[in-house]
């Protein structure tokens, strides 16, 4: 029965997925983004972050960097699909717009949307390590975990996503769940989440899904300047196309009530948000800043590939945790 099921879904999906056109994930796109990123990696060779870092490395750290920010576009891309087409949500909205993030890459079925996934599971692994190493032994108030927040903590929020990968195909990212200690028993109930996950997207978003006789809604972006501070971030994003592959993505499966806009810009914090007033995604140059400070910190001594057996969640040398600390990223 559970075998016929999977198999419904799998085909139903197909089903709805538009059929004809090009996507973000396709063969021609996919090949030409991890080019890019090969790209960016000699152009980050100036970042002072990334210097003494073989071109091996640095290309790594570009695209820890590049998939969790597409991992944050998707998260706030989520949001705005929740208010824009009216999608009820029975739980946090914060968790539903991890899952659609989740869904959106594991839907390309490519090895980058792989890897971006992989990589924004591993950003809160690190966020989550770095909150430990600098609050350890500071005894305020604002070192305590905050439980009332809207956002899952970090180690909670790199399970799930990592629970979806597994749940969508327990063979081909049993490493993942080997590298974050996931128990065998929750690998099989991933796959409960992940079905689940993925046909009530399906079901609520059925009604939106642009037909191929339907126009694009148009989705502009914007590559705010740098400040000076910021602008090999800027310049990066721009080489790579980050914003032009999401909004790609965006107008060819969905019908928007009206148009949206995709802008990176220098905002003071690490941050992101869908501003539904202006229908703007907004994500922080300051935050790409913060993932590329994570990876120079944890990157070298910290592993969590696809094919990887090193533990991201207790890595050698550290005790392991005790306690959930809040999440330091407001992406909300």
């Amino acid at each position: 029965m559970r075998r016929f099921l999977v198999i419904t879904i799998v085909a139903w999906l197909a089903a709805l997925a538009p059929g004809s056109r090009a996507h973000a994930g396709d063969p021609a796109s996919k090949y030409e983004l991890t080019r890019r990123v090969t790209e960016a990696a000699r152009m980050m060779a100036r970042h002072p972050n990334f210097k003494g870092m073989s071109d091996a490395q640095r290309e790594k750290a570009v695209e820890f960097i590049t998939g969790n920010m597409i991992f944050v576009l998707g998260h706030e891309s989520g949001h705005a699909v929740i208010r824009e087409m009216g999608i009820p949500v029975t739980g946090r909205e914060e968790d539903a717009a991890d899952i659609f993030a989740a869904l959106m890459a594991l839907m390309c079925t490519d090895a980058f949307a792989d890897r971006v996934l992989a990589n924004a599971a591993l950003g809160w692994f690190f966020s989550d390590r770095r909150d430990r190493r600098d609050q350890r032994g500071r005894r305020d108030q604002s070192a305590e975990a905050k439980y009332y927040d809207e956002h899952g903590m970090d180690l909670q929020r790199a399970y799930n996503v990592v629970c979806l990968m597994v749940g969508s195909n327990m063979g081909k990212f049993a490493g993942v769940a080997r590298a974050a200690r996931l128990p065998e028993e929750r690998q099989k109930t991933c796959q409960d989440d992940y079905l689940n996950a993925s046909w009530s997207w399906s079901q609520v978003l059925q009604a939106h899904l642009r037909k191929p006789d339907q126009p694009k809604t148009a989705i502009s972006i914007v590559y705010g300047p740098g400040n000076g501070r910021y602008d090999m971030h800027a310049e990066v994003a721009r080489h790579i196309q980050l914003l032009e592959a999401i909004a790609a993505m965006l107008s060819d499966r969905y019908v928007w009530p009206a148009p949206i806009s995709l802008e990176l810009q220098a905002c003071g914090e690490p941050n992101a948000r869908w501003e539904w007033r202006s229908k703007k995604v907004i994500v922080c140059y300051e935050l790409a800043d913060e993932f590329a400070d994570l990876y120079r910190r944890f990157g070298r001594s910290m592993a969590f590939t696809l094919d990887d057996k090193v533990s991201a969640a207790s890595p050698p040398g550290e005790s392991g945790q005790k306690k959930a600390l809040r999440a330091k990223r407001r992406v909300r």
